[in-house]
């Protein structure tokens, strides 16, 4: 019985070491194959980066983007005052060249616990040109196991551009060229008042895309702010953006630049709105 159980160790240890052989000619087959597929796609990828790094270049030097603007001169343009239903009160007013059309919208979160939203805009009667403020997105990112909570989506965790990037440009403006994002003076594009604990913080980013075949600029001017963090050990991070998109045809948008600027930086909440909303949300408007 012994020799017979040897005989079939030894033949099972034979049969182990044969498969054991092919699989590795197998692997090794594979791993060439992986090796030779990384070899050719490098050079691809690497100069499908510098072909994207000289296009960004290209038109961030271009007449579009090359020439900084001042914001105009609001004095003699219209006021536009949004009412919020709830309370009949004038939520959000912005100054709007007079023959443009303007409205606006408040948003009332759905649960207690997240603050009231809102959206203006102003354009042309051709909408050749628009200034809009997007409902603010409120993110988190970080911690342990970091999921989406109710009205807050999951970010990355890394620099706000990256965020901006990779999560606010796709969400907004899907299939935009990113020519470039930069931190700014948040004074320089938004005159909102904002809790000096909220650490805000102004980001001014770069976009082309087409519209209905058109070549498109958009000037997204995100204003970054810090919500408190939850308690725990893992504390996730909880901030959010206010963005206003300051859009046109590509060959207008250097003649309108300037315009669109001082109609982002006439707008803010009313002070009596904003205790209104915090008393019934328990959170201040904040941007």
């Amino acid at each position: 019985m012994s020799d017979d159980w040897g005989r079939k160790l030894s033949r099972f240890g034979n049969d182990l070491a044969a498969g054991l052989k092919d699989t590795g000619k197998l692997l090794k087959s594979d791993i060439d194959k992986a090796r030779g597929y990384v070899a050719e796609q490098g050079p691809q990828s690497e100069a499908q980066r510098q072909a994207e790094q000289q296009h960004r270049w290209e038109r961030a030097n271009s007449p579009t983007w090359v020439a900084p603007a001042q914001a105009a001169d609001t004095l003699e343009w219209a006021t536009y005052e949004l009412t919020d239903p709830r309370s009949q009160q004038v939520a959000v007013t912005f100054r709007h060249p007079a023959d443009w059309n303007a409205g606006g919208q408040v948003m009332w979160p759905a649960g207690p616990g997240l603050p009231v939203k809102y959206a203006i805009g102003t354009s042309p009667a051709d909408a050749s040109c628009v200034a809009e403020r997007f409902p603010r997105s409120d993110l988190i990112s970080g911690g342990l196991l970091t999921t989406a909570e109710p009205g807050r989506e999951p970010a990355s965790g890394g620099l706000m551009q990256d965020v901006i990037a990779t999560a606010l440009v796709p969400k907004l403006r899907r299939g935009a060229f990113v020519v470039s994002i930069d931190p700014v003076d948040p004074a320089l594009y938004l005159s909102q008042r904002m809790d000096p604990r909220l650490m805000g913080q102004g980001f001014l980013a770069c976009l082309e895309y087409d519209r209905n075949g058109v070549p498109w600029a958009d000037e997204f001017v995100v204003l970054r702010y810090q919500l408190p963090a939850a308690n725990g050990l893992m504390q996730e991070l909880r901030f959010g953006a206010a963005i206003w998109s300051l859009n046109a045809n590509r060959d207008l948008f250097p003649s309108v630049r300037a315009t669109l600027r001082g109609v982002a930086l006439s707008a803010a909440s009313k002070p009596e709105w904003d205790a209104y909303a915090a008393q019934q949300t328990g959170w201040p408007v904040l941007v």
